[in-house]
């Protein structure tokens, strides 16, 4: 991985389609990006990136092979939940609906979205995103198929043999119907779903992508394909908004008149305001009376002390995890309460303030994250210090990111202008099984965290098989 430019074909794609692509104007541009909640920026990317089957394929086996390393780790530390909880030093207030007594199994695996730059066309994995809460999934799939659609337009019907990954809300509804078909009394002969499923979506306020936060009725209609996706699986699927959840007399679920028998949960729970609605959440999911995917188990594998397990374990790997580890990964290390300047690790970062990132070890949506070489060294060294007193942060090699060549048109203006912007990928995988990729890149005007939060404009890959 990393000997040709598979993460973008832009550059060497064929002429007669390039020069029909790269020719969307700015209604036709409006067209893929209007209504999607998160890119309404000023500047709109007239493309996605075109990304190698083969180089997708491979992502997807890397990642998969990363992340159950990283589920590895954590089983030698902790056989359950609750364990695991401790071993990272994070409070039971950051998972209230933690099952401490369940163990650490392959099944906490079902939904990954890894954050990957690129450096010298080789991937690396910022960040695993080992949680069903990851955004974006209906934003790719839109995008895909809008840009599919413009060029389809554009070449009179054809599409040049480039093509959509699978669809990601698709691809999760798959792997959730297969999740709840070993639920207790779910299951009829043969593990198939009994029917009559009822799964609700609550709609929540913080973390919220920007357009939907403060807008239930939006956010309602927004997840409607969600809905729609999983009643094609055989569930009974509805968005709700959380605060107006209740509990039946037996203590079930209840989302308006019905009751619930799992819940989809797309946000932090310890974040969200509270509600009746969201305490009764709390008593069904703690009671058992509601099945909640993903279980707040695998919001401890996001936590990014596994990447620092992951280097500290490399000597109980085999040699080809050795490799993978260090060749996809970047130096991540755990900046341990207490540490004092005399310690050696808190010497090296102090000197060493351009090439390290510090980050939250339990943060997310880029929140909290301070790039060493941004900062002045006094600042960076103070940082660092109250840092190491509170113990809840990682020290992760900084990666230069390749950068891709995008046209833009602005939004208000029509104005085009091309610029070399960063980008970081994200590939959805469900249950093993590859859909979207997230791409989430700067702007002419944009920052350094390519976080959609941080004025990142969100965008996709369409697919290109080099081999016909």
């Amino acid at each position: 991985m990393g000997s040709k430019p598979v993460a973008d074909l832009w550059p060497v794609l064929d002429d007669a389609f390039r020069s029909a692509a790269g020719s969307l104007d700015a209604d036709g541009t409006q067209r893929v990006f209007d209504g999607v909640p998160g890119s309404m920026p000023p500047w709109m990317p007239t493309r996605p990136l075109f990304m190698d089957l083969a180089h997708y394929n491979d992502l997807t086996r890397v990642t998969n092979r990363l992340v159950r390393l990283a589920l590895q780790c954590c089983q030698r530390r902790a056989a359950t939940a609750g364990q695991l909880l401790g071993a990272l030093g994070m409070r039971r207030s950051d998972v209230p609906l933690l099952d401490h007594s369940a163990p650490l199994s392959e099944d906490l695996l079902i939904s990954v979205r890894p954050d990957v730059v690129y450096h010298d066309g080789v991937p690396k994995f910022l960040e695993l995103n080992i949680d069903g809460g990851v955004g974006g999934t209906l934003q790719v799939d839109i995008f895909a198929r809008r840009f599919l659609g413009e060029y389809a337009r554009a070449m009179g019907g054809g599409g040049g043999g480039i093509r959509a990954a699978q669809s990601s809300v698709d691809t999760r509804f798959a792997a959730l119907r297969t999740w709840l078909a070993g639920t207790p009394g779910a299951s009829g002969p043969g593990g198939r779903l009994s029917g009559g499923i009822r799964v609700v979506i609550p709609v929540f306020s913080i973390g919220a992508v920007p357009g939907l936060v403060g807008n239930p009725d939006r956010f309602i209609a927004w997840l409607g394909p969600w809905c729609d996706s999983g009643r094609r699986h055989g569930l009974d699927t509805v968005a709700y908004p959380l605060d107006q959840l209740s509990s039946a007399a037996d203590g079930r679920l209840c989302a308006g008149a019905g009751p619930v028998d799992a819940v989809i949960r797309l946000f932090p729970y310890a974040d969200q305001p509270d509600s009746t609605g969201k305490q009764a959440l709390a008593r069904a999911v703690t009671s058992g009376r509601v099945r909640m995917h993903t279980p707040e188990a695998t919001c401890l594998l996001m936590n990014k002390r596994v990447l620092a397990w992951l280097w500290a374990d490399l000597g109980l790997l085999g040699e080809a995890d050795q490799e993978l580890i260090t060749r996809h990964v970047p130096w991540t290390v755990h900046l341990a309460a207490g540490t004092t300047d005399d310690d050696a690790v808190f010497r090296q970062a102090v000197a060493n303030r351009s090439g390290l990132v510090l980050k939250p070890a339990n943060g997310y949506g880029g929140t909290g994250v301070l790039i060493g070489h941004t900062l002045t060294q006094p600042d960076w060294a103070a940082a660092l210090a109250a840092a190491a007193a509170d113990g809840g942060h990682v020290l992760q090699a900084y990666t230069e990111p390749d950068r891709i060549s995008l046209d833009f048109v602005h939004r208000a203006t029509g104005e085009r202008c091309t610029v070399d912007v960063p980008f970081v990928l994200g590939q959805f995988i469900f249950a093993g099984h590859p859909s979207g990729v997230l791409v989430r890149h700067g702007a002419p005007d944009g920052g350094l965290v390519l976080n959609a939060h941080h004025g990142a404009i969100m965008n996709t890959v369409l697919l290109v098989d080099s081999r016909s």
